[in-house]
């Protein structure tokens, strides 16, 4: 496995494991939470009982003083029982309920420690509203603590995935910076290696102009090469580091594109790309001709080296309201649908740069977008999968056509 995937395994490992002790201990913390909340609510049940046995205790005493006084004639003060008339049931409920009213006095038990008062004439019960309160009060706490757990552990669980987030995209980074300096070193070598033969070729044989002259072009191409890359890298760093300048200026997008597309074709030989075009007069925008034409080429330069001959490259401009839409469509190798969102990433590329065959360094697409942001654009990728093409949506703002390119009336 590649290191770079071991780190991200690793990474994605220690996530759960955090991920997962987070949750265990929330849902601990729960239960002890629910265990605590019925230990309160069974101890406030018992003070309500305590307070029944008080209640009942009470109306013992009144009817124990009604029914045994002392006897005033007797000079030991005897005790003799009599049969006084106690007091009415309705009234000693009055007494009981209002000095306790969590008590009812009712004629049946209700629950099965329901204690009959001294005389048998009722029972004495807990009234179910404090009953509701206290388990009402009960579930407010269980679901509140429930609910601070949980946002809990959602807050340390978004923060360890951020965290994860940003590990996983550094070692994202350093695989592209990995993969972006052996591009850039392969795509240094071929032609200075290039150069190097044809100069020496030049300096030790006889040569007739015929060859000197394909000689002096190849060199030329090469030379092209490693002008174009060094551009692009320094565009890149101007645009990473937001200094990417543009002088724009009012374009008619058509003309202009008609001749980028066939002399790009010319230098890759001619008929290479397969060029169909279809561009609708009077499209104008207000753009960098040079800067535009980079990120034009670098579509087209995908369109050729990311398809085997013979080609179909179809480049459509049209406009959309406010919009001047262009689209570059190929059939090449297309794009994997996890390869999309990454795509004009800095130095992103699919796959492992030293087992690809396709030339390049990550820039491209990165400066393409770069651009046509710049422009006040957007540029979307599109593709069905891989082996079946891909599509480059373009969209730029229109602006009117200056009043020189106006046909005047009559």
């Amino acid at each position: 496995m590649p290191v770079h995937q071991r780190t991200i395994a690793i990474q994605r490992g220690i996530f759960l494991a955090v991920a997962l002790v987070v949750c265990l201990l929330v849902g601990w913390w729960i239960v002890m939470q629910i265990r605590e909340s019925r230990q309160l609510e069974e101890a406030r049940i018992e003070n309500l009982k305590a307070g029944r046995a008080l209640a009942w205790q009470m109306d013992s005493l009144r009817l124990l003083a009604f029914a045994y006084q002392p006897d005033p004639a007797s000079r030991a003060g005897t005790i003799e029982g009599k049969l006084p008339k106690l007091p009415s049931l309705q009234e000693r409920t009055w007494v009981i309920e209002t000095l306790y009213p969590q008590v009812a006095v009712v004629p049946a038990p209700l629950a099965a420690d329901d204690p009959p008062l001294l005389d048998k004439a009722a029972y004495l019960t807990l009234r179910p509203e404090p009953l509701r309160a206290i388990e009402h009060a009960r579930r407010a706490y269980i679901v509140r603590s429930a609910s601070e757990g949980a946002f809990l552990a959602m807050v340390v669980l978004i923060g360890f995935g951020l965290i994860y987030q940003q590990l996983a995209e550094e070692v994202d980074l350093q695989l592209r910076q990995h993969n972006f300096i052996a591009a850039v070193t392969h795509e240094l070598k071929t032609p200075i290696a290039s150069l190097q033969v044809w100069t020496e070729t030049l300096f030790s044989r006889s040569l007739s102009e015929a060859q000197r002259a394909r000689i002096q072009d190849l060199m030329a191409q090469d030379l092209d090469r490693l002008k174009d890359l060094v551009g692009n890298i320094l565009d890149a760093a101007r645009a990473d580091a937001g200094s990417l300048e543009l002088r724009t200026g009012s374009l008619e997008l058509g003309p202009w594109l008609r001749g980028l597309c066939e002399s790009l074709d010319q230098r890759l030989g001619a008929g290479a790309l397969g060029l169909k075009l279809a561009l609708a007069p009077g499209i104008w925008a207000e753009v960098a001709p040079k800067a535009l034409g980079t990120a034009v080429e670098n579509l087209l330069s995908n369109a050729f080296k990311y398809a085997t001959p013979p080609r179909v490259t179809a480049v459509t401009l049209d406009g959309d309201g406010s919009q001047a839409v262009l689209v570059v469509e190929d059939q090449g190798q297309g794009i994997s649908p996890k390869d999309l969102p990454r795509l004009f990433q800095r130095f992103y590329r699919a796959g492992d740069e030293m087992t690809r065959g396709v030339p390049g360094t990550g820039l491209g697409l990165f400066l393409t977008r770069e651009i046509i942001l710049r422009h006040g654009g957007t540029i979307q990728a599109a593709s069905r999968g891989v082996g079946l093409g891909s599509t480059f949506t373009i969209r730029l703002p229109r602006v009117a056509p200056p009043a020189e390119a106006t046909p005047s009336a009559g």
